[in-house]
């Protein structure tokens, strides 16, 4: 991991635009839609993004030590919250996230067919197992796979991919 990463989850480091990990945090659903530079500094991987070549990338020294740094760990979570909130979601003090309904038109921000927000549950998944987060990320794709498959809004496909990310070793490419 660039120190960029650690300076930004731990030191109120900043991406390339000047924003912060708790301006991130503050956007509306509205600017966290619309801002597609983002996701990769929220939850970053190891791989290049072919939508923000100028991402954050990571290794596996790098996650040893996220995994060791409690402060990484408590802003991650707190980005999982952020994101889940924005997908319609509400995480419980048993750490599962429940779809709430007053969040229901935030719902529309992913539950359509081929949504770009698809690809980012894919990485939210990968990046929190990256990051030894591993029940975060198996509460976070419990429901959102739980809501794709009630609303019908995931093709097969997407649903593999989020399996793969859930179970492949996290260093490993989905491709």
């Amino acid at each position: 991991m660039k120190p960029s990463v650690i300076d930004f989850f731990c030191h109120a480091g900043t991406d390339p635009q000047g924003r912060s990990l708790a301006d991130m945090i503050a956007m509306t659903d509205h600017e966290l839609e619309s801002h597609h530079d983002i996701i990769q500094w929220m939850f970053p991987l190891h791989e290049a993004s072919q939508f923000n070549a100028r991402a954050p990338l990571i290794d596996e020294a790098s996650v040893r030590s996220f995994q060791q740094s409690s402060i990484a760990k408590k802003r991650m979570r707190e980005v999982l919250i952020r994101f889940a909130h924005f997908l319609g979601f509400e995480r419980l003090h048993n750490g599962e996230f429940v779809a709430n309904p007053k969040l229901e038109a935030n719902r529309a921000n992913w539950q359509t067919p081929l949504n770009h927000n698809h690809l980012r549950i894919t990485r939210v998944i990968r990046s929190l197992r990256l990051f030894g987060l591993e029940i975060e990320s198996r509460a976070f794709y419990d429901a959102v796979y739980q809501a794709a498959e009630q609303s019908g809004c995931v093709n097969e496909r997407t649903l593999a991919y989020w399996q793969r990310a859930l179970k492949r070793p996290p260093l490993e490419s989905l491709r």
